[in-house]
Formats: structure tokens, sequence, C-alpha cells
């Protein structure tokens, strides 16, 4: 079981948060905080509070911790309250989630390290990350593969994306205990009118630092840039940067479109959040304390999808109406823009990064 004594960590995490403050929509460039101490995660509380649930289950007496690096308003954020706020009344009380949004836990390679570690025990952030020892995984994140949520959900929920999620709790002690957050499709937030492939050319854009997802915009000929993502309404101000890669609703939310001209609509890349934990603690814990988290997990899962297809709507018009042109990419060029991927699997396959036919295999699961 975990330490009792969490004093130290929370005094550190709150020291954090208070310096951590966020403009409207926007996130300031700041410096990733110093790491958590490790081993004092989760702890079994001497809080003085009924350990027993609404249901009349004996919850025992537990305190997490949970980071992301969604905006305080953005809809992952409005989720993980949701989670929080399903665990705490169910076990009325006895297990208590503290949630820090906005990176203020640090840049997401970092609090998916510590969630490794111990130091956070739940960690809400984009599907996993290929760079923690799973390269086989590579294969589910050619960027430009997948043309709808549905596509992407057969991937995500079939046996070779478990097969990959049990490699990667092997690695890194991280637990996945939710893979159902669907995100709607991505588009490039941008100050360079784009309607063709060929005007992506050479475009500087901002990217998650995942090596397959930077090739992958390299083959299709723009310019990638990995730049933390709680820095990169900064990175477009300054012109670091001409183009932002993310998801539709948080060009909204986190407020890209701000500082922006023109809002491009892909058409052919969907993911999903997923919900990390640390797996020591995924074991440790009892068995009515592991399924009540999971059950949140899955419940605010299914939550935020569905705030998530209504943002859709509802932040495109008010991005429009606040003067961002929106221009949707022709089936004809998210053609050209998946054309490579093929190539690029067969390179991968030919170096060994994973078994020959994988690709073959996602193709089969797509029905393609």
């Amino acid at each position: 079981m975990y330490k009792k004594n969490r004093s130290l960590l929370l005094a550190m995490i709150m020291l954090v948060s208070s310096s951590l403050l966020y403009g409207c929509g926007g996130n300031k460039e700041t410096e990733a905080p110093a790491k958590a101490p490790k081993a004092e995660s989760a702890v079994e509380t001497d809080a003085k509070t009924d350990e027993t649930g609404s249901s009349g289950v004996d919850y025992g007496s537990l305190e997490l911790t949970m980071g992301s690096t969604g905006a305080a308003d953005d809809i992952s954020t409005q989720a993980m309250t949701y989670m929080k706020e399903y665990i705490e009344e169910k076990s009325g009380g006895a297990i208590v989630v503290n949630t820090f949004p906005s990176s203020q836990l640090g840049a997401a390679v970092d609090q998916l390290e510590m969630t490794g570690q111990g130091s956070i025990d739940l960690f809400l952030e984009a599907n996993f990350m290929t760079n923690n020892g799973v390269t086989e995984a590579k294969v589910g994140s050619l960027t430009f593969t997948c043309t709808s949520k549905e596509d992407y959900r057969k991937i995500n929920e079939s046996e070779l994306c478990e097969g990959w999620k049990d490699k990667f709790c092997e690695l890194n002690n991280i637990k996945v205990i939710a893979n159902n957050w669907y995100r709607n499709g991505t588009a490039l937030v941008s100050n360079r009118e784009i309607h063709t492939v060929e005007d992506m050319k050479g475009l500087k854009v901002r990217v998650p630092q995942v090596d397959i997802t930077m090739e992958s915009f390299s083959e299709v000929g723009m310019n990638p840039t990995p730049i933390a993502y709680n820095e990169s309404l900064l990175a477009l101000q300054q012109g670091i940067v001409e183009a932002i890669w993310c998801t539709e609703d948080a060009a909204y939310t986190m407020g890209f479109y701000e500082v922006a001209q023109y809002l491009i609509e892909l058409n052919s890349y969907f993911d999903s959040m997923y919900v990390y934990m640390n797996n020591d603690l995924y074991n440790s814990i009892t068995d009515v304390q592991r399924d009540l988290i999971v059950e949140a997990a899955l419940e605010a899962g299914k939550y935020y999808s569905e705030l998530a297809d209504e943002a859709l709507v509802t932040n495109v018009v008010k991005m429009k109406e606040s003067g961002i042109e929106v221009i949707s990419l022709p089936p004809e060029e998210v053609a050209k823009l998946q054309a490579p991927m093929e190539a690029m699997a067969d390179k991968y396959e030919a170096a060994g990064e994973w078994p020959v036919g994988t690709y073959d295999e996602i193709l089969e699961i797509l029905g393609k």
C-alpha cells in the first residue's frame, strides 16, 4: 500500500498551482514545475470521513492526484471534473481526487513520467504516447490514416490496440484505465490560407513531440515543430510557428483562434484521450476502489464524447463570429494526405519498427 504521509507532495502542488495563472482561453509560457517526490502517490488518508459510499460499500479512505494539459475551461477539464465528482459522490467522500489542469504539474511528457514513478496517480492526455517504448504502436499514429471517429474507434477498441496497452504498462508502469474519450477531428489553426496539400508546403506547424507524428507531417511537405501544448498559443502569437495542429474544439477552448486567421479542417485524423494510472497503485488499492475509479473514468469518457460533439458545432460558430475563416479540406486533398502513409508504413516495417503485416492489419480493421 502507499505511504500515508503526503503533505509534502500536496504542498508542492498547491505552490505550483498558485503560480500558474492562465488568461482567457490561452496559456502563458512557463517552465514545467519540479517533479513531485517519488513514491508519495495515492494514500489511505486519516481524514475523518464516512468511508461508506452512497451504495453502502466500504471504500476505505483514499486521496488521489490527477493532472492534465487541457485549459481550465476545456471540455477535457470539464470531463475530468465530472470524473472527480463521480468518484467523490459515489464513495461518500471516502475517495478524494485533487485535479490539476492547464499543465500545472508540467508538460505532458513530464506528467506521464511522473505517473509511472507514482508521484502523480492519474493523468489525462491524448492517446498513449508511442515514445515510451511501444514502437509497434506507431502504426496506429500514422497521422492521416483515419478519416472518421468510427475509423479510429475500430482501431482503439481492437485486440491489436489492447496488446499495445499491455506492453505500454509493462514498460512504463502505467495502466490505461479508459480510452473512450473520443475527440473531434483535427485541424490547423493557421495564419496561412490553405485549400490544398500544395498550400501546406513548408508550413511551420506546432505538433506534439511524437516521432511518427512529426515524420507524417514532414512526408506531406510541412515543417513540424514540437512545442509543449501550454506554450503553443504564445508560439503562434509570436510567429515561432505559422499554425497549430489540434482538435477543432481545442482551437476554441485553448484560445488558439484568437491569434489566427484560418481554421483548416483536415478531415483526416481522429483519436481519443486516455486516462492513465500508476500501475502499482492500480494493483495495490482495494477491488471496490479500483472498480469505482475505472467506472468513473469510463463514464467521464462518455460525457466527454458528448461534450465534444456539442462543442464541434457551437465553437465553430463562435470562431466564425469572431472573424476566423473556416476552410474544410475536400476529399481529393484528404486522399493526398493519406497517400504517403503506406510508404511510411513499409519503411517502418522494413526497419523492424513493427512486425511485417501490421499496417495491413490496421487496414483490415478499418475495412480498407
